[in-house]
């Protein structure tokens, strides 16, 4: 299915997407400028002489919105990705909540890897932390990365989901998890088209996702039993 999403590099940078999704919800704390940009130069700082690459497991891997030189596939060990934070800015609304994935400890998970160029990266990670950042349900953490086609380790950046913000949630059943999926919209679309559009393209990827796929199957069932 092709991407209409509002969420790019253009509106990223000139505030459109902050103004949109804080159009009707405007009691979550934001980063400011002056806090990005004291975290983009910590970041780079730790990046050292390594290449900054940035692993994209959600909505970067279809819409990175970031200049990068090379992509490869990927998987990373110590983590795993799942539904698993509230969102009232994006793919949800203050009556309707969405669900949005984030990284939490345990399994692994496959994505892709982008390199930034050097000469860009203060840039880009602007760009990346406009995107991930604004909000705090994230840390940027460097792991560890294994490349699928060369088997070769390398460092990466990547976002993990703090557990310790208000939005985060892991105690919901299967059945909240479909059905908040399968019916919350926000200013950024259907919360099941971001669902839809991942599985789709870890399929093009040639990535095993099981777990992914019977979700898919168990959102699109229920959204079938809706329109009966």
């Amino acid at each position: 299915m092709p991407d209409k999403s509002i969420l790019t590099r253009e509106t990223l940078l000139n505030g459109e997407v902050e103004r949109l999704v804080h159009e009707n919800q405007n009691s979550i704390e934001r980063m400011s400028d002056d806090q990005r940009a004291t975290l983009v130069d910590q970041t780079l700082a730790a990046l050292g002489d390594s290449k900054l690459w940035v692993f994209g497991y959600g909505s970067l891997i279809w819409n990175p919105a970031l200049n990068f030189e090379e992509q490869r596939r990927c998987s990373i060990k110590g983590f795993e990705k799942k539904f698993c934070f509230w969102t009232t800015l994006s793919r949800g609304t203050v009556e309707c909540p969405g669900l949005m994935m984030g990284l939490v400890e345990g399994g692994s998970c496959n994505g892709v890897a982008f390199r930034i160029d050097a000469k860009n990266a203060a840039t880009e990670l602007d760009v990346l932390f406009r995107r991930e950042m604004s909000h705090y349900i994230y840390k940027p953490t460097w792991i560890e990365a294994q490349c699928i086609e060369t088997n070769k380790p390398f460092k990466i950046l990547t976002f993990v989901v703090d557990k310790e913000n208000h939005r985060f949630v892991d105690s919901l059943s299967i059945n909240d998890i479909v059905r908040t999926i399968a019916t919350a919209q926000g200013p950024l679309g259907r919360n099941c088209d971001y669902l839809f559009q991942l599985s789709e393209k870890m399929n093009e990827l040639e990535f095993e996702e099981p777990e992914l796929e019977d979700l898919v199957a168990r959102v699109k069932e229920f959204q079938a039993g809706m329109h009966k």
